[in-house]
């Protein structure tokens, strides 16, 4: 009995010590809150503005010919390369060659008229003449004379003058109907449409072939009239085409001085060069700083808080969180500019906020 009411009390003594232990423990732990902070220092703060734009050709060219006919032969598909005054298609020449042989019938009969009329005249006038003396004499009466002054007038040799030179044009013009049923490209670029095939009668009403310059393309998309004031030609801007594996920095081309009566928008274009990959009809979104502010003091968006209209951040002071009310200005969504109310330097509490009032006890884990 005296063994066991000895371990019972050894027992009791090491239980009451492990409480006792313990007790001490709970009483000793200091109590605070971890928070996260970032030093306030100058930065350059803007507004991004993500816009949805869309590629066109820079240039677009609609071929077609200046005669209407029937397509001999096609020498291009869609995505051909072509260079300037390549050879596309040809027209049947044999119906355009008839109306150059018929117009130079013309000119040629023209010509022989005018010699017939000069030679007529010129025999006139040399009746006129003696005609002339004649009736001076008295010999002749006066309405042979006026005939025959009538038949030496020069009025029928310009009719036959006029007359050659209008058949003139009109070769002169077959001849080019002939040449021009050689369609040819007018610029450098590439195919992007044939609407026609062998043997099909063409015509200026249904362009038969459309061809796009390769070498640029121009990236077009509206903004409103709340950003167009915003933003001028040179401007930079960030254009990203997925489709195309392109992420790249360009500048503004343009901006229209109207808005587009249909959508209400201010179009904006940009010309980016083209190694070829970038097609006409792709989707790209560009990135659109606005609103610039060079060198402000500013924190994150979620380290303001808002109570009783006025602003407020939570600063480190040693072990210590201060509350300060600050003055705010360009919110970009991120980041808020901190007009007053803080100096730099100070240790901004960024993650933590929330679960803290002024003068609780911090720690910061993280943060500069």
């Amino acid at each position: 009995m005296k063994r066991i009411l000895t371990l019972l009390l050894i027992v009791l003594f090491i239980v009451t010590g492990c409480q006792g232990s313990e007790e001490t423990t709970i009483v000793e732990e200091e109590t605070y809150t971890a928070v996260e902070v970032e030093t306030l220092k100058p930065m350059n703060l803007y507004v991004e503005n993500m816009m949805t734009a869309k590629v066109y050709a820079d240039k677009d060219v609609y071929v077609v010919p200046l005669i209407s006919g029937k397509v001999e032969k096609i020498y291009v598909d869609v995505g051909d390369k072509v260079e300037k005054n390549d050879v596309l298609f040809v027209m049947d020449k044999e119906d355009i060659q008839k109306q150059v042989n018929q117009a130079l019938a013309a000119y040629e009969a023209a010509k022989a008229g005018f010699e017939v009329t000069e030679a007529q005249i010129a025999t006139a006038k040399e009746n006129l003449a003696r005609i002339e003396k004649l009736y001076e004499e008295g010999a002749v009466p006066e309405t042979q004379y006026e005939q025959a002054k009538l038949s030496a007038s020069d009025e029928a040799l310009e009719a036959a003058r006029m007359s050659v030179e209008q058949a003139r044009v009109a070769y002169t013009n077959a001849v080019s109907m002939l040449e021009n049923a050689e369609v040819k490209a007018p610029i450098s670029g590439i195919v992007s449409s044939v609407n026609l095939v062998e043997g099909e009668f063409a015509t200026s009403a249904n362009p038969p072939v459309t061809i796009v310059d390769s070498d640029s393309v121009t990236v077009e998309f509206g903004i409103s009239s709340s950003i167009v004031n915003k933003v001028k030609a040179g401007d930079p801007v960030e254009i990203e085409i997925s489709s195309a594996g392109y992420k790249e920095e360009a500048v503004i081309n343009s901006i229209s001085s109207s808005a587009d009566p249909m959508t209400n928008l201010y179009m904006v274009s940009i010309v980016l060069e083209n190694d070829g990959t970038i097609k006409p009809g792709m989707f790209a979104k560009v990135y659109l700083k606005t609103d610039m502010v060079e060198n402000a003091f500013a924190v994150r968006a979620e380290a303001v808080q808002e109570r009783d209209d006025k602003k407020y951040v939570f600063v480190a002071e040693g072990d210590l969180a201060v509350e300060k009310e600050v003055t705010t200005g360009l919110d970009t969504g991120a980041y808020i500019e901190i007009k007053d109310g803080l100096s730099e330097g100070a240790k901004v509490i960024v993650k933590g906020q929330d679960y803290i009032s002024n003068g609780s006890k911090i720690k910061v884990v993280r943060g500069e």
